[in-house]
């Protein structure tokens, strides 16, 4: 892309995210970050400290300010990392919320400033600044996480109100979560992961037990006895499983002896995999060399097989069993088509009771159809 601001260059992190820099006047061969792009407020700022070869530092300080939003973030991290500790939150919600209050402090305001150096006792257009500099999903989760910090504020008299946040909208125009595996990904993949591979083994025991990748690295012959897989979900929340090891996974298990007394899935060194997100990038190379359409994913194995639990008959209540669901609502989401569907049918199927050969006709000109047995 051509700019009329010389030396500006843009260009892709590894990570996918825009990186602006500018070559320093005369250095040609130097070059200066800065954080944002043209069109952006404080861009024309950084840029000609830049091209002078001088960089505005817009970092975090080491010592947060006084009632500042950097302050509060860094009380409610510390406070949230301490309750995962004792077993009162999940780890997950402190790595999220972590990642994105970070990332947040880091947005500038219209003046240039970090928005974490800045007062927390900030209106709710303060809050709109941030959640706009976020992709929809992600800015919904960080209204989500300022909610929290706030009330966590609001309890120790580190802010005064949590109101301005609490008025903000979370937007989120959900683009349907994880794509659900058809019957054609399923028997695609089978077809060509041959009995005794990793990926085989763990598409059947996927589907076996529907997990979450957060606890497939982990899952193993200790939560197998006489023939049933019991395990308690890492998710806070979640129910137990209790599931009966099907054939077909038992079978794909004896071939893989060298599991035995540990974690069933392994890497190709034959060690366990050291994270969720190693198991995904290997599952992500799994498809691609099944020739799956991007983006199928362990939650897309999830959605996947309860819409086939479904369509084999089960109902809401025996979905929520084997996906550790503890709320009806949450299992209606993958049975509600299903069902109504079957409810389409067999109302369609009525029509055929009817006896479109006799109508009657009363005094206001009403149709009636008569059922055949009256």
């Amino acid at each position: 892309m051509r700019h009329k601001f010389p030396g500006l260059l843009k260009d892709k992190t590894a990570a996918g995210s825009t990186r602006w820099r500018v070559r320093v006047e005369g250095q040609p061969n130097r070059k200066i970050r800065i954080p944002m792009g043209p069109g952006e407020p404080g861009f024309h700022e950084h840029y000609w400290a830049a091209r002078a070869g001088d960089q505005i530092q817009t970092v975090k300080p080491k010592t947060a300010t006084p009632r500042s939003l950097d302050a509060l973030v860094e009380r409610y991290l510390d406070h949230l990392a301490a309750k995962v500790e004792r077993g009162q939150a999940s780890p997950l919600t402190l790595k999220g919320h972590r990642s994105l209050l970070t990332r947040a402090l880091e947005v500038t305001d219209p003046e240039g400033d970090r928005m974490g150096s800045l007062d927390a006792d900030m209106p709710t257009a303060a809050f709109l600044h941030m959640r706009d500099a976020f992709p929809s999903g992600a800015g919904h989760n960080l209204v989500k996480a300022l909610r929290a910090a706030y009330a966590f504020g609001v309890e120790r008299d580190l802010v005064a109100s949590a109101d301005p946040v609490r008025a903000v909208r979370r937007e989120h125009r959900s683009g349907g979560g994880a794509v659900a595996w058809s019957v054609d990904d399923f028997r695609r993949f089978v077809a060509h992961h041959r009995p005794g591979t990793t990926a085989r083994l763990w598409l059947m025991l996927s589907l076996n037990v529907l997990p979450r990748i957060g606890d497939v690295p982990g899952l193993g012959w200790q939560h197998l006895n006489e023939g049933i897989l019991f395990y308690q979900p890492e998710k806070r929340g979640s129910a137990p499983v209790s599931v009966p090891l099907l054939g077909w996974t038992r079978e794909e298990l004896e071939r893989h002896p060298g599991t035995k007394g540990g974690p069933f899935i392994r890497t190709e060194s034959g060690k366990p995999f050291r994270s969720p997100e190693a198991l995904r990038n290997r599952i992500q190379k799994w498809t691609a060399s099944a020739k799956l359409p991007k983006g199928r994913t362990q939650h897309g194995v999830r959605k996947g097989a309860a819409a086939l639990l479904v369509a084999a008959g089960a109902n809401q209540y025996e979905v929520m069993a084997v996906m550790a669901h503890t709320e009806a609502k949450t299992s209606e989401i993958y049975t509600r088509s299903a069902e109504r569907a079957r409810l389409a049918a067999a109302g369609i199927a009525r029509l055929d009771s009817l006896n479109l050969e006799k109508v009657d006709h009363d005094d206001s000109s009403v149709v009636h159809i008569s059922n055949k047995s009256q």
